[in-house]
């Protein structure tokens, strides 16, 4: 998984007070920047790249190795929704 610069650098000052080692700083690299609620509705893809444009939905039952899984089974990538997206569930 390709990371931006600015990304590695404020992940390497982040963890620069301790023993950096290339273990420690891919698992800051890899690790999801947010965790929803149990049973919360969020968008899911394949892809990020496809997450944005992304209108398949799942509830969220937890996470395993950087990727949310929802009720369905399966692990995907995943962000909330947006209101407009809310709005249309109910």
């Amino acid at each position: 998984m390709p990371y931006d610069l600015e990304t590695i650098q404020k992940t390497i000052l982040r963890v620069l007070g301790k023993n950096v080692t290339l273990a420690k700083l891919k698992t800051e690299l890899e690790k999801p920047t947010w965790v929803p609620e149990l049973d919360r509705m969020i968008a899911v893809s394949d892809t990020l790249d496809d997450l944005d444009a992304s209108t398949r939905y799942g509830v969220f039952i937890g996470m395993q190795k950087g990727l949310y899984g929802i009720s369905s089974g399966r692990w995907r990538y995943a962000r909330l929704l947006t209101p407009e997206e809310i709005a249309k569930c109910y």
